[in-house]
């Protein structure tokens, strides 16, 4: 198999192509998200499979759904739609569109489940296949466990795949059915592929096989591999995987060197180490059970990654453990290339600095957090038609702390239902793109494509550039906030935007609340142009800081609720300048966060009036209790994994906690509108692990710097009273701590009296 040769069979990019063309021309459509339509044509990934979603097959199965909400069945699925096979003899029955000789498919059983399906292919029964619910079914608040006790069930689904013994003409039938043993299994979606014969070993390699790895069985194969790549690099040959199963007991160290395997379907590499990683690892904390590693200094260049799997055995996210498929720095040319990546930790977690590096044609499969993230001072690199789907964390990512990354291009991906945070993300750096590609159903606490200044990220400066992408069903209720996230939204969390920011071509489609967003800080030079709302369950454009730059051709068709979300004042989109040809978003909303209206269950567009007439409403009564409480908050600077949203959230347990030794810090909180306000509890984790610290605290322009105990030995709670105050904002300086470097609160709660 050649290098160049990713996902080597015909296909073809996202789009609308009547049946029989395709089965005419022997092509492969690429795996199109549920719902999608023509806006997606030419944009995403390209793929050897065909994908068919369960609610459109033959069954006798219950469909669920549509449900856009976060944390159901229903919710987490692609396109909000499944089918539920919930006893003997329910089924769910697809049929080939294209030739085939393998399966793939996503489902969801119970927590603690372990058991069986039954496969027919052709009305014939062809296997039983496996079922676990061990890589699904996390818990807790973020990074989340796997004890039911914890609540908060999510990230129900999970995907096995089979090859079938023989290629099945278009027309025939594959069922997967409860029968008499089996488990009951809600049954999402299934992807068909005409899986090529294995590739045969090059002549100018070393095989691992021939260091003593043994396929199929459960010893630890590391040595073997270390041994091989040592004797691949010191006689300039490959690294050779054969067809087989490999456990690795610790992450295999690469440089300049090339591994090949005979292909994603056939060599695979499993274990609860299972990885490939250059130099510039970190150090991992690991586990009782699997102690870390070591840091590896340096940078990796010219390392050739192509045609295998990386299955591992990841079943809880541990956040300082470095149990990802392939991590460390890879420059120099480097390519990784037609990989399977499931059930690891992070597909593809690079750390730099280090430059040059092309990721392309992998499936990125199952993770407990990130698909791929590029962190810290890393430059030019491509990352292109790649598929994603499950991530736990954000799909795709760019990560500048305290380096920015620089000239780097996410295009031509397909990055679906991520758990947790966004599609794809470019947190600070400068002069990278995101372009012609196809995101759709995330899930919470983040939107299909996010432009921040956040988590100590070094600021956005230079030209990004967002061109020619899709967004399906993106933008969530935040389980934080309580209220929309938007499809594509710009966060200057920790400091302004001010790097300029172009969007062009942008298709936003059957957005589940607003489109467009700004928070946090202002947003200083974006320019938007040709760019297409179809369907938003509340706004267009929701404005809670704002943003100047341009507006062309910007329209708006079945906003659920108003065009533009306000309560800024009058002036918040002043600075857009109007260049003319935009349409659909005249109306304003101010007032409490609504629920979205839809035109169709699942269709995206908004036919008739809303419910509730998009209004700009005058201030409204004065809420009772916790005035704060879920409210839109910025701070000055906040510590990674440590937001200020932490600080309204209700939750005592998490905290926000400042930029350390940089007094001042400030911490603002937005009502939403014009409150009274005369009392604040400020509170810290009720914890004995908190020791009595006093922090300096300011209420700027109500109340004077103070010294506020906070003991845990009486909750870890401290009050500031003030005459009655109206604001629509109040904000909290700290200028010192005597426990820690920093401005922390778990809690700001503020009361009418």
């Amino acid at each position: 198999m050649s290098p160049s040769s990713v996902f080597s069979a015909p296909r073809i990019r996202y789009g609308a192509l009547a049946a029989a063309v395709i089965a005419a021309a022997g092509l492969t459509i690429a795996a199109a998200p549920a719902g999608n339509s023509a806006l997606a044509a030419g944009r995403g990934a390209s793929v050897p499979f065909v994908e068919q979603e369960a609610e459109t097959a033959a069954t006798n199965g219950s469909v669920i759904g549509p449900n856009r909400a976060a944390g159901t069945l229903a919710g987490e699925a692609s396109g909000r739609k499944a089918v539920t096979l919930s006893g003997q003899g329910k089924y769910v029955e697809f049929t080939l569109t294209a030739p085939a000789n393998s399966i793939d498919f996503r489902f969801s059983v119970p927590d603690s489940v372990n058991g069986t399906i039954s496969l027919y292919v052709g009305g014939t029964h062809n296997r039983d296949i496996a079922l676990t619910s061990k890589w699904a079914w996390y818990y807790g608040s973020y990074p989340f466990t796997n004890n039911p006790g914890d609540g908060h069930a999510h990230h129900f689904y999970d995907e096995t795949r089979a090859l079938l013994g023989t290629s099945y003409p278009a027309g025939t039938k594959v069922k997967l059915q409860v029968d008499a043993g089996d488990v009951p299994a809600t049954i999402d979606l299934a992807d068909f592929e005409q899986v090529g014969a294995a590739a045969t070993r090059p002549a100018n390699s070393v095989s691992v096989t021939d260091y003593g790895a043994t396929a199929g069985d459960t010893s630890d194969d590391a040595g073997a591999f270390d041994s091989a790549v040592a004797a691949a690099k010191s006689q300039g040959k490959e690294v050779w995987i054969p067809s087989g199963t490999f456990t690795l007991g610790h992450h295999i160290t690469v440089d300049q060197v090339t591994i090949r395997g005979a292909g994603p379907w056939y060599s695979v590499l499993t274990g609860p180490r299972a990885g490939i990683f250059g130099k510039g690892e970190p150090a991992s904390c690991g586990t009782s059970t699997y102690p870390g590693n070591a840091a590896v200094p340096g940078t990796s260049s010219a390392v050739k990654l192509y045609d295998f799997a990386i299955i591992g055995q990841v079943d809880a996210r541990v956040d300082c453990d470095q149990s990802n498929a392939i991590g460390g720095a890879l420059g120099g040319g480097s390519v990784v290339q037609n990989l399977w990546l499931q059930h690891t930790k992070v597909g593809l977690w690079l750390d730099g600095p280090f430059d040059g590096l092309t990721v392309s044609g992998n499936r990125i499969l199952d993770q407990t957090a990130d698909g791929l993230n590029l962190h810290q001072g890393i430059s030019n690199v491509t990352v292109t038609n790649n598929f994603l789907r499950n991530t736990g964390d954000d799909g795709l990512a760019m990560w500048s702390e305290h380096d920015a990354d620089h000239h780097n291009t996410f295009s031509f991906n397909t990055v679906l239902l991520p758990i947790l945070a966004n599609n794809i993300a470019i947190y600070g750096g400068h002069d990278n793109t995101v372009s012609d590609n196809v995101v759709a159903d995330n899930q919470d606490q983040g939107g299909g494509i996010h432009i921040a200044n956040r988590f100590s990220a070094v600021p956005l400066s230079g030209t990004t550039t967002v061109a020619r992408n899709t967004a399906i069903r993106t933008g969530v209720l935040d389980s934080n906030w309580q209220f929309g996230v938007g499809a594509l939204w710009f966060d200057g969390r920790d400091s302004a935007i001010t790097g300029r920011v172009d969007v062009t071509d942008l298709d936003l489609q059957d957005n589940n609340y607003e489109a467009i967003q700004f928070i946090d800080s202002a947003t200083t030079d974006v320019h938007f142009t040709n760019v297409r709302i179809t369907g938003a369950g509340t706004f267009a454009w929701q404005i809670q800081a704002k943003p100047t730059g341009s507006v062309k051709n910007v329209v708006a068709t079945g906003v659920g609720r108003a065009g533009v979300y306000n309560c800024m004042g009058p002036d918040a989109m002043a600075g857009l300048a109007d260049q003319g040809g935009n349409s659909g978003w005249t109306t304003t909303f101010c007032g409490s966060w609504p629920t979205p209206v839809y035109g169709s269950d699942n269709g995206g567009t908004a036919t008739t009036t809303p419910t509730t007439p998009p209004t700009t409403t005058t201030t409204p009564t004065q809420p009772a209790g916790n005035l704060a409480l879920h409210k839109s908050v910025t701070a000055s600077g906040s510590q990674g994994g440590f937001p200020a949203s932490n600080a309204v959230d209700g939750d005592a347990n998490s905290y926000w906690e400042s930029a350390n030794n940089a007094f001042p810090q400030s911490l603002t909180v937005d009502f939403g509108s014009t409150v009274s306000v005369s009392r604040l509890v400020l509170k810290l984790p009720p914890s004995s692990a908190w020791g009595t610290r006093t922090q300096t605290i300011a209420v700027d322009g109500v109340k004077a710097a103070a010294g506020y105990t906070f003991n845990p030995a009486s909750g870890n709670t401290a009050t500031i009273t003030f005459p009655a105050t109206s604001a629509r904002t109040l904000r909290l300086t700290f200028t010192g701590n005597t426990g820690w470097p920093a401005g922390q609160l778990s809690e700001l709660e503020a009361y009418s009296s």
